[in-house]
């Protein structure tokens, strides 16, 4: 039978953590240094730490030695970029989620596609809220200034993350785990679309938003974007922008929508909590959330020119139009009405290299 604590954390007979308390989730996890997973300590088990991006994926886009850009906009490579993690945990990670994903995308789109159709996208949201919670954890070991003399705090102090803000995620996830059993309710906004592949080129991209709860994660010819806290209210907004889309997206129409995600989450008035329900006797731990017609505050066009110049800050200058200067695109980005996805009278922009509407040009690709 499973026991609760004076912390609210609930282990099984062999004292395995079934759930963390808030407070133990925080100092063991957060601010300490057990497995992110089952909460080991590193003198208590062997431990061979998480990459954040699995090996396979930094294998297939040889990312080992690439960098990765952080939210203080300084960079760090992609095979230092790890979090601890006990080999049991790891190993159990790369069995229950990390090699059904990889036999996935080694099929293609289209296997994506049909797993989702046929059994759902728990898979992709449990795999992508790992590596979004998994970021930010690390964030709490990087400094937010590389010069000391700008101080010592970290990344995650400089920008006050609220860690209970990440506890319901790193509930969730660990699903594959603990054999928890997660309601449709308890899941945010999940989105799979098809991005535009190039030719002889394998394509990978990634972007995230704390704040917003909010990850993309391109590969090849597709992508996965989900908000974690919205209870899918902001991808029902965002799906009156999906459903004009007609074909592949390019890369820069999917940062769009990355943007118009986290816009849009960031503007909900409500955000309902995710639940954990518990049967100690009967061993059976549910989540579940609570659905709500989603409603808006008034929408400010300046966050979204904020959001636009943080995720295209490596394309500005180099979108390029007969119709527009360079200082009137960027007002439009700034102004928050930039838009890649739509010409002026609302049609899709279909080719690869889509522009401010009323351009005639083609902008360059990231």
């Amino acid at each position: 039978m499973w026991s609760r604590d004076r912390e609210d954390t609930i282990t099984d007979e062999d004292g395995n953590i079934v759930y963390f308390g808030i407070e133990r989730f925080v100092r063991d996890i957060c601010l300490g240094d057990c497995c992110f997973i089952c909460g080991a300590r590193p003198d208590s088990a062997p431990f061979n730490d998480e990459h954040i991006l699995p090996q396979w994926v930094l294998r297939r886009y040889d990312l080992h030695a690439r960098m990765i850009h952080l939210p203080n906009d300084t960079s760090f490579r992609y095979d230092r970029y790890t979090i601890p993690c006990c080999e049991a945990c790891n190993t159990l990670m790369g069995r229950a989620l990390e090699e059904p994903m990889r036999a996935l995308v080694e099929k293609g789109a289209n296997a994506i596609f049909e797993h989702q159709e046929n059994a759902g996208h728990l898979l992709f949201y449990v795999w992508t809220g790992l590596i979004f919670l998994k970021m930010h954890l690390k964030d709490r070991k990087l400094r937010a200034n590389l010069d000391l003399r700008n101080g010592t705090s970290t990344i995650s102090e400089d920008l006050e993350y609220s860690w209970q803000g990440l506890h319901y995620l790193h509930t969730l996830v660990r699903c594959f785990a603990t054999g928890a059993t997660i309601d449709p309710s308890a899941l945010g906004s999940f989105v799979s679309i098809r991005v535009q592949e190039e030719p002889s080129e394998k394509c990978f991209d990634l972007a995230d938003l704390y704040d917003g709860q909010a990850i993309m994660l391109r590969i090849d010819g597709f992508a996965l974007l989900a908000a974690f806290d919205d209870a899918r209210g902001s991808g029902l907004f965002l799906k009156q922008k999906l459903n004009r889309i007609t074909g592949p997206v390019s890369g820069l129409q999917l940062r769009e929508l990355f943007t118009d995600l986290c816009f849009l989450n960031l503007h909900l008035k409500k955000h309902p909590p995710i639940q954990s329900g518990f049967l100690l006797k009967e061993e059976i731990h549910a989540m579940k959330g609570e659905i709500l017609a989603p409603e808006l505050h008034e929408l400010d066009y300046a966050v979204r020119g904020q959001l636009l110049e943080y995720y295209f800050r490596e394309q500005r200058g180099k979108i390029k139009s007969y119709n527009f200067s360079d200082a009137e695109i960027e007002s439009m980005m700034k102004s928050g009405r930039l838009t890649f996805l739509f010409d002026s009278d609302g049609r899709f922009f279909e080719t690869s290299n889509a522009e401010p509407p009323g351009s005639s040009t083609k902008s360059e690709q990231p």
